[in-house]
């Protein structure tokens, strides 16, 4: 705000160095103490037209004292379902799947859900026997497993074979008597064009869990400038 008050220069370029600056820190762990003085510091820098140059220094220069990277790269390898910032974070990953131009608000409320692809009853599907309980204890909850989907969708998709998730992300139902639109979320979308083109022979096996991990990683470096080292 203070950046359109004195119609500060750079504002897209400061916009994009907040978010690396905010969600690093937020994916991090860290709390308001650890952003909430240099955020002052931001506002002062920003009404005096201090140069886009001189902050960016000034924040990176924190990032690499806080050691704030290496927080953050764990944080991303480790579970996160269920972490308040794990939501925002894939609808950060959605934005930057769209055409921009076409980009719609996604509202962060009670019907929009973090989906399970390998689902949390797995083990009750002969369909999901490829898949072992060690396997799922290292992905089950991170980023290579979850993916966005509105609640009714969600609702029905739940404990399921992969085949009955493709049906319900493709609007098709979990009987195959539906007609309604394919999910609205990009994402997720990329799930049923890999499907479709028997990319992963029509399962969402470990070579699928692995390119989807690289491409989350890979969307990572692109919204936020970190490169995550893929295992």
């Amino acid at each position: 705000m203070a950046a359109y008050q004195v119609n500060y220069p750079e504002k897209d370029a400061l916009i994009t160095l907040l978010k690396k600056y905010y969600y690093t820190y937020w994916v991090a762990g860290k709390t308001l103490t650890a952003v909430k003085q240099t955020s002052f510091n931001l506002i002062g820098m920003v009404k005096n037209k201090t140069s886009f140059e001189t902050i960016s220094e000034a924040i990176h220069t924190k990032m690499e004292a806080d050691k704030i990277i290496d927080d953050l790269i764990k944080n991303l390898k480790d579970d996160m379902y269920g972490l308040p910032w794990c939501k925002p974070l894939f609808c950060l990953i959605e934005y930057a799947s769209t055409d921009s131009k076409n980009n719609h608000f996604i509202e962060l409320n009670k019907e929009l859900h973090l989906e399970h692809i390998i689902p949390q009853e797995f083990s009750e599907y002969p369909e999901w026997a490829h898949i072992s309980s060690d396997i799922f204890t290292k992905i089950g909850n991170s980023c290579a497993n979850l993916t966005l989907l509105s609640g009714s969708k969600n609702s029905e998709a739940s404990n399921n074979p992969f085949e009955t998730k493709i049906s319900i992300y493709n609007g098709k139902g979990k009987y195959n008597d539906k007609d309604t639109q394919i999910t609205e979320f990009q994402i997720t979308q990329m799930i049923v064009n890999d499907y479709n083109s028997c990319i992963y022979n029509k399962q969402w096996n470990q070579d699928a869990i692995k390119a989807r991990q690289t491409w989350f990683y890979s969307k990572i470096e692109k919204v936020l400038g970190v490169k995550i080292p893929v295992e």
